[in-house]
């Protein structure tokens, strides 16, 4: 048989006084290390929370017609850059900018809208952009927009923005192309306008204008 030493409780206590004069301090600090962080932690959620909540204000505010909204889109651009609602807050602008004639202005914020973190508002936004350029005959910024990687779930609008461009380039095979590949990924949307836009190209097809 294997002897089994037992230690006496005088003797394991003695044992937890040493390795606790030895190990305690770091302990110690560790344990606080980690209330710190947790503390830490739980602030800057609660800042992020509440600059939400500012910068989700703000826009509500936005759309008041008695407000300066340039003045407030100023301020969320400024000061709440990083949320989804400064973003959102550029492409109201810009919509309103567009339809007003203010195309410049519309096109910067449209920029502003299409650096957002969100995917979702950043694509948007350049492909508004992109139609936008190609309206006021920048066709060389809207190719470099249209050239980048889009999420799949906008292939057919995409598709139908290079059919834009290439028509304004006069490359009607490309547009007729590009206008059939929006139909066909148009996944059950209404596909009317886009048949429109091919079907006119067909004169210019015959002509070779």
């Amino acid at each position: 048989m294997v002897d089994i030493e037992l230690k006496s409780d005088e003797e394991k206590a003695e044992e937890l006084k040493a390795w606790w004069k030895a190990n305690g301090t770091s302990v110690i600090a560790g344990v606080a290390l980690a209330i710190a962080g947790m503390f830490g932690w739980q602030q800057w959620q609660k800042h992020k929370l509440a600059k939400a909540e500012e910068a989700s204000g703000l826009f509500a505010e936005i759309k008041k017609p008695e407000v300066d909204s340039q003045k407030i889109l100023q301020k969320l651009n400024s000061e709440y850059s990083g949320s989804s609602y400064a973003a959102l807050a550029s492409l109201t602008a810009a919509k309103a900018a567009c339809e007003a004639g203010k195309t410049d202005f519309c096109i910067e914020q449209l920029k502003q809208a299409s650096n957002s973190s969100l995917e979702s508002i950043a694509t948007t936004a350049k492909l508004r952009l992109a139609r936008t350029l190609i309206s006021v005959g920048k066709l060389e910024q809207a190719h470099s927009i249209l050239a980048e990687k889009m999420p799949q779930a906008y292939d057919s609008l995409l598709s139908e923005l290079k059919g834009d461009l290439y028509f304004a380039k006069k490359d009607y095979a490309k547009a007729r192309e590009a206008y059939d590949k929006a139909i066909l990924s148009s996944a059950g949307q209404n596909t009317e306008a886009l048949k429109l836009k091919r079907d006119d190209l067909g004169d210019n097809l015959k002509t070779g204008a």
